[in-house]
């Protein structure tokens, strides 16, 4: 997270203090993604157009757009995938054969060698099989065509069920089957970045057996295919095919699970819902897969944000029109809202430290109980600072007031002081306020050198929320978000160079399968020379705030920026592909450094990062107070004291389709309260297993 301070801090000074401009942020994506054809007239693409030549309308009322990029012009970086779906699980052995035959046909012209990466999947009664990854080399998938045993199993199925259920519904088996096949299509290609246009060839399976159209299914065959940016096409290459009936192509609005019926999952309706179609021009299917490649391949890619929903699975209409005289647009019909797009943590007034005594008086007459969970839901308006909690303390009562007060106050810690604690003394002159800054580049420049070798006890209290259950939803937002303390965790750190090593943890038993911790590094050193390195270099910048008072008298308070810069936060995990792949992203950052105006000593800092929007994560925010230790006969300052808070998105392992993936859930708050204690010097003879490599 932080970097060791460098000699050349102390040469960083004449930058302080000096007024400068904010730098832009780059352009983010929506939360909402789509691919975008243009035609005009005889199917003619259209290149070259601009993001106000789009009017997105969603559910009819103009939505601005987030991003736009053209592709028309330029390929996309990844490139655009075709993914081939042989189907032998509803074509018959003659139609097959032809299938086979033309897919092969396709993949060797050019000598083999195609104009899009290619993934091939061959569906059966045996299951769902697939080429290890996309390739250019056609040639190598068209000997799969002929070797089938050359394909992966993606998924398996018990031929003796399919057997048994041929004297029930072999066609309901169909359909069950290739949805599944479909679905999981979906996932994979869900876990690789980039467009692709899947080509089923075949009409696709029977729809009006009995087969599942629940509103569940549709809504996910919806979301997951404009996930993995799947523009689907059926493809019909032999007059021996047969064509879908009138109903399994209408593609309905469906917009609660009164309105579902079976036709809403054939395949010719998911192929118009993505923004694909059902080609029937028998029987060249390399000229009908180059003439779809070249009318869908040049594409537009935008993006916007959703309003927020009011219930889950909310449904939404898209329309693009173009501004161009006889322009047409082909892209996702439709799309489901959730409440879990957005962030909805409790929204409470902020509280000063004189209405919380008051409150604190007032909820005496409530129950243990009654009085904690009040406690839980508010929201501090100011620093709980030590003085604070001393007025507070004798308004408590009960056993489990105080650990919410404990939290509240942690909360707090990125708040200024109240009024009261603010010394009424006039700000600093300029002069005076380099002075102070220039004392305190020397005291963290000559951390390294003064600090000795030293180890302490780092106890960790992680308060988290309630860990929803596997079989409670996962698209609003839990009524139970307070804050509940895990078990203190207790850690030797060793301090060499101003530099953390921390003994290997004893394994902690995950709670539900779940364990999101938060990790500080730098908090001996780096963390103060990181800031005090970045806030010298342009755009960054350093301000006066305001006095604070403390047991060691007035304290110079200093408010500063980094619009941009390394400072790495993260946390675990990405939905995708199954919600074990570490976040990592560097931001510009805040907060304020609380010195000693006469020596230059460190007494507080709070980094606060600025993240963009629309990431899984909100929130990443830092603490650490520092306090006098006395090690063999002299004081240091050293850490006494850290709080940090995030809030990111959880994670939903869900199960279908014979595939494990990843959906984000709601967000939550994680806070950790961390005290330093029992410092001793490290001697030679002293011994540590350690855990972590020294931060960078």
């Amino acid at each position: 997270m932080a970097r060791p301070a460098q000699p050349a801090l102390l040469g960083l000074l004449a930058l302080l203090l000096v007024p400068r401009s904010s730098a832009a942020q780059a352009p983010a994506e929506g939360l909402i993604a789509l691919d975008v054809m243009v035609t005009g007239q005889s199917a003619a693409i259209v290149s070259g157009l601009k993001a106000e030549d789009f009017t997105l309308l969603d559910n009819g009322q103009k939505t601005g757009l987030v991003s736009f990029r053209d592709h028309t012009l330029e390929p996309p970086d990844p490139p655009t995938e075709i993914l081939l779906v042989l189907d032998a699980l509803n074509l018959s052995s003659q139609q097959m054969a032809v299938a086979n035959r033309q897919a092969e046909a396709f993949l060797r012209q050019n000598s083999g060698r195609l104009a899009h990466p290619a993934t091939l999947y061959r569906i059966s009664d045996a299951g769902l099989f697939g080429s290890p990854q996309p390739v250019s080399d056609g040639n190598q998938l068209a000997e799969a065509i002929a070797s089938p045993s050359r394909l992966r199993a993606v998924w398996h199925q018990e031929l003796r069920a399919v057997e048994d259920s041929l004297t029930i519904d072999y066609a309901h088996t169909r359909n069950q089957l290739s949805l599944r096949a479909l679905g999981a299509i979906a996932i994979e290609a869900r876990r690789r970045p980039g467009r692709k246009l899947l080509f089923w060839i075949g009409p696709g399976w029977p729809v009006d057996t009995g087969g599942d159209s629940s509103m569940d299914q549709i809504v996910e065959f919806s979301t997951r295919l404009r996930e993995a940016r799947i523009t689907l096409f059926s493809l019909i290459v032999s007059d021996s095919f047969p064509l879908p009936r009138a109903d399994e192509g209408f593609a309905r609005s469906v917009r609660s699970a009164k309105e579902t019926a079976p036709s809403d999952l054939a395949l010719a309706v998911l192929a118009t819902k993505s923004g694909g179609a059902t080609l029937t021009t028998p029987p060249n299917l390399p000229r009908l897969i180059d003439a779809c490649l070249g009318e869908s391949a040049p594409f537009y890619h935008l993006s916007f944000d959703p309003p927020r929903a009011t219930r889950p699975d909310e449904y939404h209409e898209l329309t693009v029109v173009i501004n161009r005289p006889g322009a047409q647009a082909r892209t996702n019909a439709e799309y489901y809202d959730q409440p879990t797009f957005y962030d909805e943590a409790p929204a409470a007034a902020p509280v000063s430290v004189a209405q919380l005594a008051h409150a604190l008086d007032s909820l005496n007459r409530l129950s243990d109980s009654d009085r904690a969970r009040h406690l839980s839901t508010m929201e501090p308006g100011e620093r709980l600072t030590p003085a604070a909690i001393d007025t507070l303390k004798p308004l408590l009562h009960g056993s489990k007031a105080p650990g919410e007060l404990a939290i509240l106050s942690d909360r707090s810690s990125f708040l200024p002081p109240p009024p009261s604690e603010v010394p009424a003394m006039p700000a600093p002159e300029l002069h005076d306020q380099r002075l102070m800054l220039d004392r305190t580049l020397h005291y963290v420049d000559g951390l390294t050198a003064t600090l000795p070798n030293l180890f302490a006890t780092r106890t960790t209290i992680s308060y988290q929320e309630p860990a929803q259950k596997q079989d409670e939803p996962w698209k609003t937002v839990a009524s139970d978000q307070s804050l509940h303390p895990g078990a203190p965790q207790t850690l030797t750190v060793l301090v060499r160079n101003s530099r953390e090593v921390t003994e290997a943890a004893k394994p902690v038993r995950r709670e539900s399968g779940r364990r999101r911790s938060l990790v500080t590094e730098g908090t001996f050193g780096p963390i103060l020379a990181m800031v005090l390195a970045d806030v010298a270099i342009p755009p960054g910048k350093i301000e006066w705030a305001r006095w604070e008072q403390s047991p060691q008298g007035p304290q110079a308070v200093f408010r500063y920026s980094v619009p941009s810069g390394h400072y790495e936060v993260g946390f675990c995990c990405l939905a995708d592909p199954d919600g074990t792949v570490p976040f990592h992203t560097t931001t510009g950052y805040h907060g304020e450094i609380t010195i000693n105006p006469e020596s230059g000593i460190v007494y507080r800092i709070t980094v606060q990062a600025d993240l963009a929007p629309r990431l899984p994560m909100l929130r990443s925010d830092v603490m650490v107070e520092y306090g006098p230790v006395s090690l063999g006969g002299q004081t240091y300052i050293c850490p006494v004291h850290s709080v940090s808070i995030s809030r990111s998105r959880t994670i939903r392992l869900l199960h279908q389709w014979n595939m494990s993936f990843g959906v984000y859930g709601p967000f939550e708050t994680i806070l950790d309260d961390v005290t330093f204690s029992n410092y001793h010097l490290f001697r030679s003879d002293h011994r540590i297993l350690t855990e972590v490599s020294p931060a960078q």
